[in-house]
């Protein structure tokens, strides 16, 4: 049989990995710790960087 697996963004992919990393509790993904790991800017599921382009671009 085969499974059918979802293909992510990868901003989308580091939110499940930081749902993952805390046990499946969203508000703990928003109270993270750990603001060290490299994923941490990512962690709510949104690029602050790619925003950041965008607002130059339009300067």
């Amino acid at each position: 049989m085969e499974t059918k697996t979802k293909r992510l963004t990868p901003v989308k992919a580091i939110r499940a990995y930081c749902l993952e990393c805390s046990c499946g509790v969203p508000s703990e993904v928003k109270l993270c710790v750990i603001p060290d790991c490299p994923l941490y800017p990512y962690r709510l599921g949104k690029n602050d960087a790619r925003k950041r382009k965008k607002e130059l671009s339009e300067k």
